[in-house]
């Protein structure tokens, strides 16, 4: 039956159990792109002084938001700190990052941050290790205090584009005979500082699978290992030239099947982000659709560049797949079905059980809160019950069986209650806005108002 709770909304249909004892509801899939956060395709912009010129405008809120508004709630930030390779950050440096990151949670997104002493081209200079060590204790306050609002950060500083290849000051270590170069005590030093300098919360991306396998071992991160804060558990992946040739321009050594199953286990923990650098001939037999779908898929990317390159989105656009690879970009959960009690006691526990899919090419690798939210329908009022559930177990590619639980506490007043479900973020200053809220991939679900998702119970609570 349809259930109304509130006007000019038809919540999914909630079937009564043959008992009277519960309520089930089914759900419909959405196929709408939709916005959320800390993951899908990001808008780049940088903070790139030039000689001559004045200083890099700060970020524009209003240009941020009509990012937002078209459904990218990522932005990838580029701080090209030349100008500090020989000094300290000044302090008005380290006031504009603050600044960015202010205006970034104003318009409702979230930043991937880098640092680099240059943007090319290759062989520009970098700084020598123990500048970089000094910039990121003084990048640490900054980081920690815009913990709320940032993704995960680029590893960064180290060489062209701050890459970690093409070091002018001996932070890696040659490799006879091969292009590729090796982690030494320098950039490991780093990135142990890095590591040190982003709140323990978040999570750092390299740009080369063999740096993490060099730096933690050959081993991927297994289920018991992930998210408990170590360094490899705190450590993902970025790949800037992806399906840019059979090795991605360098992404992978010799061993291109191995780093790749490196990354399917691993990356199911940790982020991928990155970008498509090419289009040419080399890029041929690997930018088309069928290709780029299921690389997306086994290396669970999170996240892509909107601008870069072009001729690849392009030509995901004109080969039918562009729509795909916007829904399907991290994380992507759906209701199946849910079932509820349809009385409950104040004081008592209250429990809901969901099927989840996960329809996107990766999970959630930033902690969240699930809650189960009762409505009062007589005068709106919420009470939110804490769960102990964890959305980034709930993995790509599979349905999961969730059972969550919270105690309705003693005061509730008697009356009828729509059951919600919230993932709101976690922080603070950012847990009551919609924005920053997960939404379901199902119809008639979303509400936008409160960033909850409606799933059409209504439980009796009762003293």
């Amino acid at each position: 039956m349809y259930r109304r709770i509130l006007p000019a909304l038809i919540v999914p249909v909630a079937c009564l159990a043959a008992d009277g004892k519960t309520t089930r509801a089914k759900y419909a899939a959405s196929e709408e792109n939709f916005p959320n956060p800390e993951r899908g395709f990001y808008y780049q912009t940088a903070y790139r002084p030039r000689e001559g010129a004045p200083p890099p405008a700060p970020l524009n809120v209003g240009a941020l938001r009509k990012w937002r508004d078209s459904a990218i709630s990522l932005v990838r930030m580029y701080y090209v700190i030349s100008e500090f390779r020989e000094a300290p950050l000044s302090e008005a440096m380290l006031g504009r990052i603050g600044a960015d990151f202010a205006s970034i949670r104003e318009a409702g997104m979230k930043v991937i941050p880098r640092f680099a002493y240059n943007f090319g081209p290759i062989g520009e200079p970098d700084a020598t290790a123990e500048r970089m060590l000094e910039h990121m204790d003084q990048l640490a306050p900054v980081l920690r205090a815009n913990e709320d609002v940032i993704a995960f950060v680029e590893a960064g500083f180290i060489g062209t584009w701050g890459e970690w290849h093409s070091s002018t000051n001996g932070l890696f270590d040659p490799v006879p005979g091969v292009w590729w170069q090796q982690v030494n005590d320098k950039s490991r030093a780093i990135v142990n500082k890095l590591l040190e300098a982003v709140p323990a919360g978040r999570m750092i991306a390299l740009r080369y699978p063999r740096h993490k396998m060099e730096l933690y071992g050959p081993e991927p991160l297994s289920e018991d290992e992930a998210f408990n804060e170590t360094p490899k558990a705190r450590t993902g992946a970025h790949n800037d030239c992806f399906l840019a040739s059979k090795n991605d321009w360098g992404t992978y050594t010799n061993a291109i099947d191995r780093e790749k199953q490196f990354y399917r286990q691993d990356n199911l923990f940790v982020p991928q982000g990155g970008e498509t650098c090419n289009a040419k001939e080399d890029a041929q037999p690997f930018i088309g659709c069928g290709n780029a779908l299921r690389e997306l898929e086994q290396l669970h990317f999170n996240t892509l560049n909107i601008g870069y390159l072009v001729d690849v989105l392009d030509g995901w656009r004109a080969g039918g797949c562009m729509a795909a690879v916007e829904r399907r970009l991290g994380y992507r959960f759906r209701l199946v079905d849910s079932e509820a009690p349809a009385a409950a006691a104040a004081g008592e526990e209250f429990w809901l059980a969901l099927t989840v899919a996960n329809e996107g090419f990766g999970n959630l690798y930033n902690k969240r809160p699930v809650e189960i939210v009762l409505r009062a329908g007589s005068s709106g009022e919420t009470i939110r019950l804490a769960t102990e559930e964890d959305p980034r177990r709930w993995m790509t590619g599979r349905e999961t069986k969730v059972r969550l639980t919270g105690r309705i506490p003693e005061a509730a007043e008697p009356g009828e209650y729509e059951v919600l479900l919230g993932l709101p973020d976690p922080a603070a200053s950012l847990r009551g806005r919609p924005e920053y809220a997960i939404r379901l991939a199902n119809e008639d679900v979303w509400e936008a108002s409160s960033g909850m998702n409606r799933l059409g119970h209504v439980v009796s609570v009762q003293r």
